[in-house]
């Protein structure tokens, strides 16, 4: 399992509507998405506060995710 920050299309939040949002999204052993919430962008010092800002820069270089790709069946 692990996770990454990626754009989600949550039409849900906004009346079926597109609406993209930056989440932590969290996959399984298979790499299929399964979770997603909002991210925290905290961190405990600046140096790793850099890391999280470079992961959420990445996140804008891959394709959105739409709520419909973490259905479980």
């Amino acid at each position: 399992m692990y996770w990454n920050y990626r754009i989600v299309n949550t039409k849900s939040d906004n009346g079926g509507e597109d609406w993209y949002c930056l989440q932590e999204v969290y996959y399984d052993e298979n790499d299929k998405p399964y979770a997603y919430c909002a991210p925290c962008t905290g961190s405990e010092d600046m140096e790793s506060l850099k890391d999280v800002w470079h992961m959420m820069e990445e996140a804008m270089n891959n394709p959105p995710l739409q709520e419909e790709d973490f259905d479980d069946s």
